[in-house]
């Protein structure tokens, strides 16, 4: 995954990401509760930008950022070195190198579009996660982008940047609308599943011409490897260009693009039956027994 991370690890993707974690922080963080918690996991943590505000909305929280790429990390130590709470390890999502039941809570968000194997690494946080944590994914399912009317230089774009993810850096674009399925097919217990609205025209928190700067910044940031790879040309490019010019000066072309938490623990022991020794199931009642 590392080798072929579709946006790169230039300085102007460190840039990319930190502001993109302000961006999002309402749709990643609205509605979750840290204050029972000491301990949290974020498991592709890159640059640390996620871990950063994740502090300044629990500081209680003992946090740790795990991540394959070096270059990340070494980006991430050089953003949170004032931050002691905070200890990043290089890693393998698919591997974690922590003990069993270890955290109170372990999350990724924007990780599992790009790894090869999602139910590896969810098995992996389930199994590190305290039996009383829980496991946080934040992911994106790119079938939810889309202008209105549609933009089909922006579209074609799209639709090259999500084959290169998946075909050149072996992810799944898609995967917030696999996050339930992959996660009760390991046993867990699902708690909560919500749609997420990561970019919206019709969201008046924030300004429309924010919104769009950052889906063009995302967009663009594919271009080196799309171009490399024989996935867009320099036409392509240009054509998306023109286009987010366009819906920047026409208020009335719509955008969305959404993203799914979703929120599982490990499976809870079941109580025993009254008058059943714990860790006991009472016997199967006969098929002729009366009711």
């Amino acid at each position: 995954m590392t080798e072929y991370y579709i946006h790169g690890f230039s300085d102007a993707e460190r840039r990319r990401l930190i502001a993109q974690a302000r961006m999002l922080s309402t749709p990643v963080f609205d509605g979750l509760d840290f204050s029972g918690a000491d301990s949290l996991l974020e498991v592709g943590c890159a640059v640390g930008a996620e871990l950063h505000l994740i502090e300044q909305r629990a500081p209680q929280l003992a946090l740790t950022g795990l991540d394959l790429s070096a270059l990340h990390l070494q980006a991430a130590r050089g953003w949170l070195a004032q931050h002691e709470r905070i200890n990043l390890v290089q890693g393998d999502a698919h591997s974690l190198p922590f003990p069993d039941d270890s955290v109170d809570i372990g999350m990724t968000i924007w990780l599992l579009e790009h790894v090869h194997d999602a139910a590896a690494v969810i098995r992996e946080l389930l199994r590190v996660v305290k039996p009383t944590g829980s496991v946080i994914l934040t992911e994106v399912d790119n079938r939810s982008f889309g202008f209105d009317p549609p933009q089909p230089a922006i579209s074609a774009w799209w639709d090259a940047f999500n084959r290169c993810q998946a075909e050149i850096g072996g992810g799944d674009p898609y995967i917030g609308g696999r996050l339930r399925q992959i996660a009760e097919a390991l046993g867990a217990e699902v708690l909560a599943e919500t749609p997420r609205a990561v970019i919206s025209s019709s969201d008046s928190s924030r300004h429309r011409a924010d919104q769009l700067q950052y889906l063009r910044e995302l967009l663009e940031s594919g271009a080196e490897r799309m171009l490399a790879h024989g996935y867009a040309s320099v036409e392509m490019q240009r054509a998306l260009a023109t286009a987010f010019d366009k819906v920047r000066v026409q208020p009335t072309i719509a955008f969305h693009c959404g993203a799914v938490r979703l929120i599982c623990r490990k499976p809870q022991p079941k109580e025993p039956r009254a008058g059943w020794p714990p860790g006991a199931d009472a016997p199967a009642r006969a098929l002729n027994s009366p009711s």
